[in-house]
């Protein structure tokens, strides 16, 4: 059982709208700060390289509606169907292909301004793997462009980030919004979500970050980091860096 449902996590959870219910604010939160490290422009491109069902989609929609040019990739079809639906129920244009981050692009990709990876590369198989990725990003990304992860820290907990969620929705929401996440949605977030990724980053199928393996991955990756953080209540990395050129 544990098998198929790994094998089937996130498949089952954008099929069913489930990924989006129960995802956690302080989850929304780290997408934020994606999007404060944009450069300016009206008419930027974007990659959201593992866009899964297209949330980063609604936190750029006033930029899309500007000029700026979102395009997403999944390894699931249902990921890229669902954020192709989520654009259209709000009234933007994108692109949204399926690929493969561990293989070369279609050759017609075109080269982007940013590249975004939101907790896209910790679940591939292996080191190479996630390292093959950052190649392909790399590959994608213009002269002077951005990229932008998030992965899992080594510090990835489950009760800190709904901690954390219920402040931020308390904050903004008021104290009713709070009391139904924390009573009737969030439960079943730590239940069919967050524990389960918890337990895949201890037994090291998925993987979790140091600062320092944070930093030394993006600059193995020909990346000069300029800015690291935390993020999701201390239980991720937000990094972005630009590409070293040679001297």
């Amino acid at each position: 059982m544990n098998r198929f449902y790994s094998r089937n996590y996130w498949s089952i959870g954008f099929q069913s709208r489930l990924y989006d219910g129960l995802t956690p604010e302080s989850y929304f939160e780290s997408m934020r700060r994606v999007v404060t490290y944009l450069p300016d422009g009206d008419s930027l491109s974007l990659l959201d390289a593992g866009c899964g069902s297209g949330i980063l989609i609604q936190f750029l929609e006033a930029r899309i509606r500007k000029g700026l040019v979102y395009t997403g990739t999944d390894l699931l079809q249902p990921g890229v169907d669902r954020a192709l639906i989520r654009a259209e129920e709000l009234g933007v244009e994108i692109s949204c292909f399926q690929s493969d981050l561990t293989v070369p692009f279609p050759v017609d990709v075109e080269k982007f301004d940013v590249v975004v990876g939101h907790f896209s590369l910790y679940t591939l198989a292996s080191d190479e793997a996630r390292q093959a990725a950052l190649e392909n990003l790399k590959s994608v990304l213009n002269t002077e462009g951005l990229l932008i992860l998030v992965n899992p820290s080594v510090d990835y907990d489950v009760d800190s980030i709904i901690e954390r969620s219920l402040e931020l929705i308390r904050e903004r929401q008021g104290l009713l919004s709070c009391l139904i996440k924390q009573f009737m949605i969030y439960p079943f977030t730590k239940a069919m979500g967050l524990r389960f990724i918890q337990k895949q980053l201890r037994l090291k199928e998925w993987k979790a970050y140091s600062r320092e393996e944070f930093i030394q991955v993006m600059e193995r990756g020909g990346f000069e980091v300029v800015h690291l953080e935390e993020v999701y209540a201390g239980s991720a990395f937000l990094g972005v860096g630009r590409l070293k050129h040679s001297a």
